[in-house]
């Protein structure tokens, strides 16, 4: 048997149910911070917004969410993907070669996936993690010491240094005169955003998905966001070398210290006031950043670490099942989202985009969120992996792997056996 023969998916005995499990947890606040921009929240006027229903309700919801989900969720999704690749890794380390090309052949397959999800919807960010993943994977042979360094470089050091040389050159650069809603686009008025993705006509929201593309992978710059994932991914990789999600983060020590720091550094960044999505136009913006990503990530980690001291008890598997059943067709999951919010929200379907405050927003969110943990837990009770899942090893792996599991063959059986009575 060649070397190369011996590269193959992680199967089943291999998983951690820890991991599945916060990959559940990830897709579940991410689908929350998502659907700001399918329901067209973010893009809405704030003079529209005023005379929506409940408005200081919706504000009081939009800071909880600020707070607790947006950035943590893509943070811990990102570590997730540096943990993933440290798995596949740690087992082939004595065949360095085979298992590169395998895994880099599923990157560009990712990238492809990522370039088509964005041409329906301008936040994916597979893509992303596809580029960054070969940078990424060149680390790998690194010392734990030296990946953490480049892990904190990366997250911390690089975006704040290009966002003070923006600072000192022209500050301000590149950023919006006034906010006229939570996200604004110096070249278009948020109005006119709504109406594209309200019209109905596929071309139209089509052409401002592309206005949106070409902004967002300009956000890249003043937010950091290249340098924070590839940071992120050598993150998770140190710490699965650590087994923090199974041993050294179970620990309430860790978890305590971590929300802690998170949620303080939170409170000051609010004092401090600014935006991550925009270059500083002044000092305070900078430290504003300093503070912020700093803290983003600390709450991160403080959630994996409540997660696995709960999983890891008596009934926490039991009890974190319908996240595991999510997070083994993360995937899937993923990329069904934005499917579901066009069909809800936009134009060409139900339309509710633009009209419906955070309430019913957050509402839908649980809703979308429940089904697929019911379609997720059934799905695995016959297939062996989620369908994008299935497609993208297949592609990966040059060969058909069986889709169907013992359940179904067993039910396929029985009901031959009841046939030929």
């Amino acid at each position: 048997m060649t070397k190369s023969q011996t590269i193959g998916p992680t199967t089943g005995k291999q998983r951690l149910g820890v991991i599945d499990a916060l990959r559940g947890f990830a897709i579940l606040g991410i689908l929350f911070a998502n659907i700001l921009s399918w329901s067209l929240f973010k893009f809405n006027p704030f003079t529209t917004l005023e005379t929506l229903p409940y408005f200081e309700e919706n504000n009081i919801l939009y800071s909880l969410l600020s707070f607790f989900i947006d950035t943590k969720f893509y943070s811990i999704f990102s570590i997730l993907f540096g943990v993933g690749f440290f798995l596949q890794y740690d087992r082939q380390r004595d065949n360095q070669e085979a298992f590169l090309k395998v895994y880099k052949r599923r990157l560009r397959f990712l990238i492809l996936f990522g370039f088509i999800h964005m041409l329906f919807w301008s936040g994916d960010i597979l893509m992303l993690y596809g580029m960054m993943a070969f940078i990424f994977i060149q680390f790998r042979n690194m010392s734990s010491d030296k990946i953490l360094k480049w892990s904190i470089g990366l997250m911390f050091l690089a975006p704040l240094a290009i966002d003070a040389v923006v600072y000192f050159i022209a500050p301000g650069w590149m950023s919006p005169e006034e906010s006229l809603a939570k996200k604004t686009y110096i070249d278009q008025d948020p109005a006119s955003v709504v109406a594209a993705f309200q019209s109905g006509n596929v071309l139209t929201a089509f052409k401002q998905n592309l206005h949106n593309v070409m902004w967002r992978w300009f956000d890249f710059l003043p937010s950091g966001r290249p340098f924070k994932v590839l940071g992120l991914f050598l993150l998770g990789f140190y710490l699965q070398s650590k087994n923090f999600f199974t041993v050294t983060g179970r620990s309430w020590k860790v978890f305590f210290s971590y929300a802690a720091i998170g949620t303080v550094l939170h409170l000051i960044g609010y004092q401090i006031g600014g935006s991550m999505a925009q270059f500083p136009s002044s000092l305070s913006d900078l430290g504003y950043k300093a503070v912020m990503v700093v803290g983003q990530v600390f709450l991160a980690l403080s959630y994996a670490s409540l997660l696995s001291l709960i999983y890891h008890t008596s009934f926490g598997e039991k009890l974190f099942m319908p996240l595991t059943s999510v997070g083994k067709m993360s995937f899937t999951n993923y990329l069904s989202h934005t499917f579901i919010g066009i069909v809800i929200f936009y134009g060409v379907g139900f339309g509710l985009g633009g009209h419906l405050n955070l309430a019913p927003i957050f509402a839908i969110a649980v809703l979308i969120y429940a089904f697929q943990v019911a379609y997720s837990y059934v799905w695995l009770k016959y297939f062996k992996f989620g369908p994008l899942e299935w497609g993208w090893k297949c592609l990966t792996y040059k060969k058909t792997f069986p889709l169907k599991n013992s359940t179904y063959e067993k039910i396929k059986a029985d009901r031959l056996a009841a046939a030929k009575k």
